[in-house]
């Protein structure tokens, strides 16, 4: 048989909760939108000639607040849904494969197309749902708080992005099909999402029809919300993705699984630095316990730091030199509260646009991501893999086994933030920006405080439960929840109200144009640690699954 129930099911249930909190935040934080709008005097936009507010996004007839459709499903909230489509397609086989698990599949009467096919479809079946769910969830929520959606065309937006996250997760699950890396499957469809997302925004005021070529613009690109379907987009994505998952199931039948990853290279340069003998004493034969966790995470800390080093670094710089007059003028259209969903600043600055661009949103996912990734993979994730027992049988204790997970988190965020602070300076130099380099300083330590603070969360949550998909789904869901209630709280102009968020205290400021108050990083580093000992409490007393 090609589709083998059991396969389906077990997809299933491996990817439910992931798709289930991000809808289910998406759908929480569009309806809180809605509400926060309808507080905001929005009459200039009322006020807009029809094809100004088509340009804008607000259908015809519709109330100005509609906006919010624009930024929860058609930027932040589409990026939350996509980047767990591309999550579960990079586990699909790849993550199968990394926990040992493949082998013991296809030893049943299964083949190697049967599963595959199988994973496949289980994905296409979640998409869709957690798709129907948000579409549930946008036309309830304006009836109930008796908001005229006009003309707006929710479920063509909603086709499209649905199609957009099967596009983007068929990507994830090819390239882990072909090559049993399930970082560099998660890489490779968070990269085409980002940068897909930006140069969709971006290239079209260099010149028109640059960005075509987009998948980012294929979803959004003709704004469906207003204008409907385009059937020349939604059969790029479509078919591209089924295109995509041929080729993922021919180079899987073809190739040889790999059973074993290494990492003594790496580890051997880490033992070259100065200092690091007593953190990187073996436990094994040819290896140690830090640098093997390190090793593994090598694939997305490069992938993630070839993103943000010469992409929203580097490349930030230049371009807004080049871009300076269309910028003043494009940014006196843009929505001060559509600014705000992006962390607020001021786009006809220097210091604005980078953090509007870099620093508000994309470095944040980038520390988190990879934060999360390390603190789930030390703990959790070998847990499930069966090799923890067999880790805590050697003389290692639990606590020096959490703490080294503790250091490699730490770790892969400084890295991140030290690309990325590399590639702004070089980028800031190129471009001749007026940035206080002082203030630069100042953003990326927080970046690390932040990235630390949802570790210490992925931390707990791993070492409390010893279950990836709580661990990493956990501190997503947190992780949109408070950007999102944060972020709507400064479009309604109520920002002292976010004191709970982690987001308060990293983007208040904003940090590039005025610097940190002392209380911004404490706090950050407060929640880190705290969170962090009570995950090494948790994990010390509970029993291995």
């Amino acid at each position: 048989r090609i589709v083998s129930l059991a396969v389906v099911r077990r997809g299933l249930i491996d990817g439910w909760r992931g798709l289930a909190i991000a809808a289910a935040a998406v759908s929480a934080m569009l309806v809180l939108g809605l509400v926060v709008y309808q507080d905001i005097d929005l009459s200039i936009y009322e006020a807009l000639p029809d094809a100004v507010r088509s340009i804008m996004g607000i259908p015809d007839d519709a109330d100005a607040s509609v906006l919010a459709y624009n930024e929860m499903l058609a930027s932040i909230g589409a990026m939350a849904l996509v980047g767990v489509a591309v999550a579960i397609g990079a586990h699909a086989v790849a993550g199968e494969e990394a926990n040992r698990t493949l082998h013991v599949t296809l030893g049943a009467p299964v083949s190697r197309v049967s599963f595959a096919v199988s994973k496949a479809l289980a994905m296409a079946v979640l998409i869709v749902a957690a798709t129907a769910l948000v579409w549930g969830a946008a036309v309830i929520a304006p009836v109930v708080l008796g908001i005229d959606i006009g003309d707006a065309k929710l479920g063509s937006l909603m086709t499209h992005l649905g199609a957009a996250a099967l596009f983007h997760g068929s990507l994830a699950f090819a390239v882990g099909a072909a090559t049993g890396r399930k970082a560099l499957a998660a890489g490779a469809g968070a990269a085409v999402m980002v940068l897909g997302w930006l140069g969709a925004g971006l290239l079209p005021m260099w010149r028109e029809g640059a960005a075509d070529w987009i998948p980012w613009t294929w979803f959004n690109g003709t704004k469906p919300l207003v204008n409907g379907i385009d059937g020349a987009h939604l059969g790029l994505l479509v078919g591209g993705a089924l295109v995509l998952l041929l080729l993922g199931v021919a180079a899987f039948v073809r190739r040889e699984l790999r059973l074993h990853e290494g990492g003594g290279s790496l580890i051997q340069r880490i033992r070259a630095l100065p200092g690091s003998s007593r953190l990187l004493r073996p436990t094994t034969r040819g290896g140690s316990l830090l640098g093997l966790r390190l090793a593994s995470q090598r694939t997305l800390l490069i992938v993630v730091a070839l993103i943000m080093g010469p992409v929203m670094g580097l490349a930030m710089g230049p371009l807004y030199a080049a871009m300076e007059e269309d910028l003043a003028g494009f940014a006196q259209s843009f929505p001060e509260s559509m600014v705000a969903m992006f962390g607020g600043g001021d786009m006809t600055t220097a210091t604005g646009f980078l953090h509007i661009e870099t620093m508000g949103m994309m470095a944040p996912i980038a520390v988190i991501l990879v934060a999360t990734a390390a603190a789930t993979a030390g703990i959790a994730g070998e847990e499930r893999a069966g090799r923890l027992a067999g880790l805590l049988a050697q003389p290692q204790s639990r606590g020096r086994v959490y703490c080294t997970t503790a250091a490699a988190t730490a770790i892969s965020v400084v890295v991140i933030a030290a690309v990325l602070f590399l590639g702004l300076w070089a980028g800031i130099e190129l471009g001749g920006l007026d940035v206080n380099l002082a203030y630069l300083v100042a953003a990326c330590v927080l970046l690390v405080c932040l990235g630390w603070c949802f570790g210490g969360l992925a931390l707990l949550l791993s070492g409390a439960t010893g279950k990836p998909g709580v661990a990493v789904w956990g501190t997503v869901g947190v992780a949109v929840v408070t950007y999102f209630g944060y972020t709507l709280l400064m479009a309604a102009s109520k920002e002292p109200w976010g004191w709970w968020s982690p987001f308060r205290a990293y983007l208040y400021g904003p940090p590039l144009e005025h610097g940190i108050e002392w209380w911004q990083p404490v706090s950050l580093l407060v929640a880190a640690g705290v969170l962090t000992l009570a995950g090494a409490v948790a994990f010390t007393r509970r029993d291995l699954r």
